[in-house]
């Protein structure tokens, strides 16, 4: 009994902690998720940072994901410029960014992040490094439920001499 239970808590907090990762990975929700790879940010936000960056919702002065290169960059909005430009700047950078970044090519704002949750990401999208993961916290659960079973205790047979005679002890 002991053990279904434990397994339906595990189910449960797996599911709690899944089914927001799974809504933002698929597209269900207007949020994505994006790794900071460089220090253009810091201190406001640090490398191996995951940023929730809310679709096609900004402003000026609003920390910013957009496409550049075939990448995300995650840069602040400085201004929008008259011809529907945008204007972004790293917050460890001295000077505004030398190109202006297209109004199609914004991601959206950033409304949310977590510091060095991105390593844990990275280390998650190699298949060998989830599979290690899920077989880890198996054997941890594993080792736990058998260590809860009650261990029988072996029956006592008495004792016998040498000629094979069971000996009884009298007090």
């Amino acid at each position: 009994m002991k053990r279904l239970k434990g397994t339906v808590i595990l189910l449960l907090v797996l599911a709690a902690v899944l089914t927001p990762v799974a809504l933002v990975a698929t597209g269900a929700l207007p949020y994505r998720a994006y790794v900071v790879r460089t220090g253009s940010m810091s201190p406001t936000i640090l490398p191996a940072s995951v940023v929730l960056v809310e679709a096609d919702q900004y402003e000026v002065g609003q920390v910013i994901a957009f496409r550049r290169a075939d990448d995300r960059t995650t840069h602040r909005l400085v201004a929008i410029n008259d011809d529907g430009t945008l204007t972004t700047k790293g917050d460890a950078n001295d000077t505004i960014d030398p190109f202006t970044v297209p109004a199609a090519d914004v991601i959206g704002g950033v409304i949310a992040f977590v510091p060095r949750l991105g390593y844990l990401v990275v280390y998650l999208q190699n298949p060998l490094a989830l599979g290690s993961l899920i077989m880890c916290v198996l054997s941890m659960w594993y080792v736990g439920s058998s260590e809860q079973k009650p261990q029988q205790k072996p029956e006592k047979k008495p004792s016998k001499d040498s000629r094979g005679i069971a000996a009884v002890r009298v007090a």
